[in-house]
C-alpha cells in the first residue's frame, strides 16, 4: 500500500469516571482535562490546528452542549472544528483522516457527557429500527441480554465463564484510579449478584458513568516535540453492520473481525497476537468474549496480548467516550505512563471502540512505539 503520513497520539487526560458529578456541568468537567493534556505536551491551545468532539445532546442533558464545549476547547481565534454524535473514538478516526489529508498537523479530540441528567436506557432505544424494534421499548441492557443468550447458546459458555471475565476486569481496575468500579471481586461473588436482564447479572455489565476525556494527535515533525514517546498509529479501520438486530448474527461480530483484519494488515501484522496490549470496548462480559473471538484471542485471558489491563469498559462506561478511553489507555501503555496498570515492555497495542446495540459499529486502532512509514 502507499505510504501514509505518520500520525501519533501525543497526549491524553481523563477525569475519573463517577456515577454522578453533582457539582459540575459537562463543560466544567472537560476544562481541566483539556488543560492537562495540553500541559503534558508543553503547548497551548494555539498549537492545535483542528479540534473535534464526541458527545450527544440527548446524553449530555443540555441542548447544543457542543457549542458550549467550544469555549473549553478554544473558540478564538477561529479554527477548524467538527462534532460527531458518536463515541469520541470515532472523532479521533476522523481527525486522523484530516491529518492524513495534510489539512492539519495537530488535533484535539474530546469526549464528554453527563448521563446522570438523562435516561440512557430510553435514549439509546432510538438507535434501533424505528418501525419494528424501537417500539418494543428495548434498551441496551435488553439487547445485550439477547446477544448474551445467542452467544451462550452457540458457544456453550455458562454463567461461571462470564463471572471469570468480569472478575479479571475487576482485579485490573483495582489498580486504575480512573475506573468507576475499583473493588476487586471474585467470580464466586459476582455470580451472586442479581440479574440485570437474564442471562446477564449486574456484575457482568458495565456501570454507566460520566467523565471527560481529551486526546491529542500530531503528525510526524511535531509529534516528537510534543511527546517523549509518541504512540504512532500503524493501522486503523472502521466497519458497521446492519441496524436491524434480526438481520445479523448477534453471537458474533463480523464488523469487529473485519475492522481488526484491515487495521492489522495496514500495520503490517498478521494476527492480533502480535501485539502486547489490547484494550477492547466490551461493556458486558459477553461482548468481551465476542470481541476476543473476532480478533482471534483466547477466551480465557491467557497469553499475549494482555487484554484490558486498565479494567476495560466493564468497570467504567462513560457513554460517548468509553472507546476514546481505550485509545488513551493504549497510548499510556506505549508511552510509559500507565502507572500501576503498565504491561512491561509493551511495544504494540490495539485499541477498540464500538457504537450501537450489540457491537453494531466497530473501530480498531493498531499503535506502536516506532514510526510505521519511512
Amino acid at each position: 500500500m502507499a505510504e501514509l503520513r505518520n500520525v501519533a497520539v501525543v497526549g491524553f487526560a481523563q477525569a475519573p469516571v463517577v456515577a454522578h458529578d453533582a457539582h459540575r456541568m459537562a463543560t466544567e468537567m472537560l476544562y481541566p482535562v483539556v488543560r492537562e493534556a495540553l500541559a503534558q505536551c508543553g503547548v497551548t491551545r494555539d498549537a492545535i490546528d483542528y479540534q473535534t468532539a464526541g458527545s450527544a445532546d440527548y446524553i449530555d442533558g443540555r441542548p447544543f452542549g457542543f457549542v458550549a464545549a467550544l469555549d473549553v476547547m478554544g473558540s478564538w481565534p477561529p479554527r477548524q472544528d467538527s462534532h460527531l454524535e458518536m463515541d469520541a473514538a470515532f472523532a479521533a478516526h476522523y481527525a486522523w483522516i484530516r491529518l492524513q489529508a495534510g489539512e492539519s498537523d495537530t488535533a484535539m479530540v474530546v469526549g464528554y457527557g453527563k448521563v446522570s441528567e438523562g435516561q440512557p436506557e430510553r435514549i439509546l432505544n432510538l438507535q434501533l429500527d424505528p418501525y419494528t424494534v424501537a417500539p418494543l421499548g428495548l434498551g441496551p441492557l435488553s439487547t445485550a441480554a439477547l446477544q448474551a443468550s445467542a452467544y451462550m447458546a452457540r458457544s456453550g459458555v455458562g454463567d461461571a465463564d462470564l463471572a471469570a471475565v468480569a472478575a479479571r476486569s475487576r482485579l485490573a481496575a483495582a489498580r486504575n484510579p480512573h475506573a468507576q468500579v475499583r473493588e476487586a471481586a471474585t467470580a464466586a461473588v459476582l455470580q451472586q449478584t442479581p440479574w440485570a436482564v437474564e442471562p446477564l447479572r449486574r456484575g457482568y455489565v458495565a456501570p454507566v458513568g460520566e467523565s471527560a476525556v481529551c486526546l491529542l494527535l500530531a503528525a510526524e515533525g511535531k509529534a516528537e516535540a510534543m511527546c517523549a514517546q509518541p504512540a504512532w498509529i500503524h493501522g486503523v479501520d472502521q466497519r458497521a453492520e446492519l441496524q436491524s438486530l434480526g438481520a445479523r448474527d448477534l453471537s458474533r461480530s463480523a464488523s469487529a473481525a473485519l475492522a481488526a483484519q484491515r487495521a492489522l494488515a495496514m500495520a503490517g501484522l498478521v494476527s492480533a497476537r502480535e501485539v502486547d496490549v489490547a484494550e477492547l470496548c466490551g461493556v458486558t462480559a459477553v461482548e468481551e468474549l465476542i470481541l476476543r473471538e473476532a480478533l482471534g484471542l483466547p477466551a480465557n485471558g491467557d497469553g499475549a496480548p494482555v487484554v484490558n489491563p486498565s479494567g476495560g469498559a466493564l468497570t467504567a462506561n462513560p457513554i460517548m467516550m468509553t472507546g476514546l478511553i481505550r485509545l488513551g489507555e493504549a497510548f499510556k501503555q506505549l508511552s510509559g505512563t500507565a502507572g500501576a496498570c503498565a504491561v512491561p515492555n509493551a511495544r504494540r497495542a490495539i485499541a477498540h471502540a464500538a457504537q450501537g446495540h450489540c457491537l453494531q459499529q466497530n473501530l480498531v486502532f493498531v499503535l506502536g512505539r516506532e514510526r510505521r512509514w519511512s
